[in-house]
This record gives C-alpha cells, sequence and structure tokens, in this order.
C-alpha cells in the first residue's frame, strides 16, 4: 500500500513538474501581430461589456496562457506551423464575438452559450475552448437560420388567382423542400437534380409558386430571371390540368409569361392573350376536313392557330408562330415557338389559304 501511495505521489509531482513547464513556455511565446491585435479588441470588448469586472483579466490572462501553451506544442524547426496560426486566430475571432452577443442577441439560448464560452476562457486548455467555440458558433448559425427563415416566410408573397385559388410563393429552400415533400418532388431530396433548384432560388436566379386550392398544395411552378414560368410540377410529376382561365389568370398574377410550357400552351394560354388581349384580325376556315381558328397579332408579328374537331368542337391543340424577318421575294420568315397543333410545315401550307395570306400581308402594311 505504501509503495502505490509513494508511486502516485511521484506521478503526481511529475505531471505538476510537466504542466510548469508547459505554462512557463508558454509565457515565453512571442505572439504576432494579428494576434495581440485580437487579445486587444477582446480586453476593450470586455471592458464595454455586461460581464463582470472580475472576469475580465482572468479571460483576458487564460486566453493568452491557452494560445501560448498551443503555440508551444506546434512548432517545428522554423517557428508555429501555419494551420496552427489559422486555429488560434480563429477561436480569438470567436471568442470576440461571444463577447459582443453574450451582451446583446435575439435568441437567449446564444447569448447564454456566449456567456459559457466566455468563462471557460478563464481556466480551460486551448483544445476545450475551441470545442466549445466550435458549438457557439453552430448553435449561432441556427439561430441566424431560423429569424431569416420566419421574416422570409412573414414576408412572402400571396396572389389571388380565382375564388378557391392563390399563389403563395415559396421563399426559402426550406419551404421549397417542405413543399416538395407534400407533392412528392425530387425538389425534396438533396441529391444532385434538388441542389440545382436549391441554387437558383438562393443565389435568386428562380422564384418559385405554390398553388394552393382549398387550403392545399396542388402545383409548384418556377419563374425564372426572363419572368417565364420554366417548369410546373403537379402531386409526384402527373399531368399537370389546368382551365385556359385559369392557366391565363395565374400569368396575370405572376406578371409572367408561359408560351413554351405545355400545361399552359396546351391550353392556349399564351402572352397575347393577357389582360384582355385580343387579336388585330381573325379568321376561322376549313382545310381538308380540318377546322382552324387563326389569330393575328399586327404588333407582335405573332400568328396563334387553334385546330379544332368538327363533330365535338372540341380543341385539339393550339400553336404559336413568330415573324422573324419582313418578306425576302414575297416570303416572309417564320419560327415555330410552340406546336402542339400542327407543325411549321403545315403553317407554310395553311399560309397559301386565300383568307390567311391576305391577313398575313396585312401584318406588312
Amino acid at each position: 500500500m505504501y509503495l502505490c501511495v509513494m508511486v502516485y505521489n511521484q506521478l503526481a509531482t511529475y505531471e505538476y513538474i510537466k504542466m510548469a513547464l508547459r505554462r512557463n513556455n508558454a509565457k515565453r511565446q512571442r505572439l504576432n501581430d494579428k494576434e495581440k491585435d485580437l487579445l486587444r479588441q477582446i480586453k476593450e470588448a470586455l471592458a464595454e461589456s455586461s460581464l463582470p469586472r472580475q472576469m475580465h483579466k482572468p479571460v483576458s490572462w487564460g486566453l493568452r496562457r491557452a494560445v501560448g501553451e498551443f503555440r508551444a506544442d506546434h512548432r517545428d524547426g522554423r517557428g508555429v506551423t501555419q494551420p496552427a496560426g489559422r486555429q488560434t486566430r480563429r477561436l480569438l475571432e470567436r471568442v470576440l464575438r461571444a463577447i459582443g452577443h453574450a451582451r446583446q442577441h435575439p435568441d437567449g439560448n446564444v447569448q447564454r452559450k456566449a456567456k459559457e464560452l466566455v468563462r471557460s476562457s478563464q481556466h480551460e486548455s486551448f483544445e476545450q475552448i475551441e470545442e466549445r467555440a466550435k458549438r457557439f458558433v453552430g448553435l449561432m448559425n441556427k439561430s441566424g437560420h431560423r429569424r431569416n427563415e420566419k421574416l422570409r416566410r412573414a414576408r412572402r408573397v400571396r396572389l389571388h388567382v380565382d375564388d378557391g385559388a392563390k399563389l403563395v410563393e415559396v421563399p426559402t429552400v426550406d419551404s421549397l423542400r417542405s413543399v416538395g415533400r407534400e407533392l412528392d418532388l425530387c425538389v425534396a431530396k438533396r441529391d444532385c437534380l434538388a441542389r440545382g433548384y436549391h441554387h437558383r432560388l438562393a443565389h435568386g436566379e428562380s422564384k418559385f409558386y405554390a398553388l394552393v386550392l382549398g387550403g392545399r398544395v396542388k402545383l409548384l411552378m418556377e419563374v425564372n430571371e426572363e419572368n417565364e414560368i420554366s417548369e410546373i410540377s403537379a402531386r409526384s410529376n402527373d399531368e399537370v390540368v389546368l382551365s385556359r382561365e385559369r392557366a391565363l389568370r395565374i400569368l396575370e398574377a405572376l406578371n409572367a409569361t408561359a408560351d413554351q410550357e405545355p400545361a399552359f400552351a396546351d391550353v392556349g394560354a399564351f402572352s397575347p392573350y393577357l389582360c384582355g388581349g385580343e387579336p388585330d384580325d381573325r379568321e376561322h376556315l376549313t382545310v381538308n376536313g380540318r377546322h382552324y381558328r387563326v389569330d393575328v397579332f399586327a404588333k407582335r408579328r405573332q400568328v396563334i392557330v387553334r385546330e379544332r374537331r368538327l363533330k365535338r368542337g372540341r380543341v385539339r391543340g393550339w400553336s404559336l408562330f413568330q415573324c422573324e424577318a419582313p418578306p425576302s421575294k414575297g416570303l416572309p420568315a417564320w419560327d415555330d415557338l410552340y406546336c402542339g397543333g400542327i407543325d411549321l410545315g403545315q403553317f407554310a401550307a395553311l399560309l397559301h389559304q386565300r383568307e390567311v395570306a391576305a391577313m398575313i400581308s396585312r401584318l406588312f402594311d
């Protein structure tokens, strides 16, 4: 028993001597200018803080000791290593932030953790203080994220579409993922495809809106920087079904266009019809047993063709064509913006009809 006590005392003495030598070596360590400047700022911040005055000197001395010990343990033949220097500066910057947040922060948990971090700097080692600082920064970032989420949700845009339908802006990535989970869409995930949507929303390259019917989200749509609806999705990527009236109201509410988005173009919700737009000229004609309605918008130099089935009168398809250049040798150049009923070749054949040819000629009068 006596032998065990003697060995224990010798080990304790050895540990005490080693710790004393380490602290003595730390005192002789010279800090660089950046670390000295940060310690000076910490001292000034403590003097202006609401922390007890008897803590000010112990905190400054404790940080000086912890940094010195860490520098002493991370030296090579040329001096303190660069990674160690970055670590010490990062720790001092975090403690400086904690002193400021200990005085005033909207989140009580962040304020409490900041005070704990500053108090621990009096007696704990560099590694222990650094671990506390990491947890403090993580908590502070989470608190800021939650606060920004609340502010964005409070400011999000709500647009009236019609009775029973409204558009609600999806302002943040978290709310976008929440809508994605409700509709079972890929934006709810964290894979490469979903990150593309998240990146565009976070960097302001796109805006997202949810169509809400009866209190439930039915559709999610993306509006790009050109104010065009680039994509629209229903639950589980099912087919999007919209009436022409509702589609036009959605576009008017968003002040956007969707001339090449099938969900809108297939029902004839083209930009020329927005805000009660009427064609400058209209003609109904039948060719080879098919009935067409041709609308000409002279200012836009656009032609919209709607094909109908004669038996039931149901719309079969809408097509939008743009005149890209004035006629050369009597033949204008056309581009197909959307072909839901007839393609560019069929449209060219339709132009040879006398009624249509007369309407087109008036485009260039």
